[in-house]
């Protein structure tokens, strides 16, 4: 795909502009990295390169510090903090936050370019989800996982709401995106988990 950005007519696609000198793994490079991931799959969707593209900011046991938030802790360490450790939560809650930030940039961003391929922006028509690992990182609780859906005018999805669906295979939000966006699939991974949609996002 990166290859690729650098063959499409620059008159209409821009490729996205390198990130900095330095190490991609180094810890006070991860937002830097970060934004050139976003900024690569807002050019990829912008060229019709792809589409379908997704971003994995690290790994399930992270060892990021968000040193640039001024923390001294390791992500997953501050996501084990109980209750009682009243500074490492606000410190999880900051480094979500921080998260979210990123999240609107990306929507933002897919907001502000047309689309090549119908009217409107390029959110218009795209669907956006941010999904999080767990529900309570401290219990390794994989129930209540919060989501996040973003979209333009042309959303197949009512937004603006918080919807709980009491405890819904999340396969079943994964094919609704599918089913949104055109596809005929039934299901989403394995079938005897869960199949069909949630009506209720319509």
């Amino acid at each position: 795909m990166e290859l690729k950005l650098t063959e499409v007519d620059s008159a209409v696609c821009t490729p996205p502009s390198l990130m900095p000198n330095g190490s991609a793994q180094a810890n006070e490079n991860f937002p830097l990295v970060g934004q050139a991931q976003q900024e690569l799959l807002v050019s990829a969707l912008t060229c019709d390169l792809t589409r379908v593209a997704s971003i994995q900011w690290s790994h399930t046991v992270s060892p990021t510090v968000f040193s640039w938030l001024g923390h001294t802790d390791a992500h997953h360490a501050l996501s084990h903090c109980d209750d009682t450790n009243t500074l490492g939560v606000g410190r999880f809650v900051e480094a979500e936050r921080w998260f979210a930030e990123r999240f609107v940039e990306l929507v933002q961003a897919l907001d502000a370019v047309p689309d090549p391929l119908a009217e409107g922006s390029l959110l218009d028509n795209t669907i956006v989800l941010w999904a999080k690992e767990m529900g309570d990182a401290r219990l390794h609780d994989c129930n209540s996982v919060p989501f996040v859906l973003a979209g333009g005018i042309q959303s197949p999805f009512t937004m603006g709401r918080y919807l709980d669906f009491g405890g819904q295979p999340h396969n079943k939000l994964l094919t609704s995106v599918c089913r949104g966006m055109g596809l005929g699939n039934q299901s989403f991974g394995d079938p005897s988990v869960a199949q069909g949609t949630l009506g209720e996002l319509i």
